[in-house]
């Protein structure tokens, strides 16, 4: 399915780009792990670098390292992402700024960096089903969010031209440590979550989904199969989109 694809993706010490990551290899893929933590990287077998998505220097010097691993570049995931709980009420310009450069801007500039070396290749965007929706206490992350769907979308259209396919993939509830909220509880093991979302069924799969779950999304739009596609959004939530 991806057999010879030369593959970056970011925030892939865990979760999501992780089990992509590990899908893509299994594929046929040579992929390279791109993250902040260094140390987390580095219990990885797979090639990586360290990357601050929010820093210009730093996306220039891991995706130029990451070239250089692969030979060039065939696909791009931009999967790097913080949580944030913040009010619209008192959230700081300076936290809705820091959030919007790790979330959102971050994507435009590996996009950026890599793009000389991704004719006729791939992109794949991480975003939410809160890039569609909005929720109490998210105003900086949902609005990132929202605002890498219609990047995504800009994207397509402006990188047509090179060959290149823009995608992006909204995860729903995920079980990865985004699920920690900030008093430290798990999202998926409050009262209110197995009430409304596993009871009730708001997920009509009544359950959260795993980063392997989500990892198929992502080598169908990198892939060939998906030759056709661009600047469109799948999302993978367990039916949550369709009970709004």
């Amino acid at each position: 399915m991806l057999e010879g694809k030369r593959i970056l993706i970011t925030g892939a010490a865990r979760g999501i780009g992780l089990a992509v990551a590990q899908a893509a290899v299994a594929k046929g893929a040579r992929v390279v792990l791109a993250d902040v933590d260094g140390a987390a990287l580095a219990g990885q077998v797979l090639p990586h670098v360290v990357m601050d998505v929010a820093d210009v220097g730093s996306v220039a010097a891991g995706v130029a390292q990451a070239v250089a691993m692969l030979g060039g570049l065939d696909g791009l995931v931009n999967n790097v992402a913080m949580l944030d709980e913040s009010h619209a009420a008192d959230v700081t310009e300076a936290r809705f700024d820091r959030v919007l450069s790790v979330n959102l801007t971050s994507i435009l500039r590996v996009s950026q960096a890599a793009l000389p070396q991704l004719a006729g290749g791939a992109i794949v965007n991480t975003l939410s089903t809160q890039a569609m929706f909005g929720q109490a206490n998210s105003v900086a992350y949902a609005t990132a969010k929202g605002g890498g769907l219609n990047l995504t979308r800009a994207m397509a259209v402006d990188f047509a031209p090179q060959g290149i396919r823009v995608n992006a993939v909204a995860p729903g509830f995920i079980d990865t440590r985004m699920a920690i909220m900030a008093d430290g509880s798990h999202e998926h093991e409050t009262d209110w979550f197995k009430s409304i979302y596993v009871g009730h069924r708001k997920i009509p799969f009544a359950r959260a989904g795993t980063p392997e779950d989500c990892a198929g999304a992502y080598l169908f739009l990198l892939s060939d199969m998906a030759r056709y596609i661009t600047g469109q959004c799948l999302a993978v939530d367990g039916g949550l989109t369709a009970t709004y």
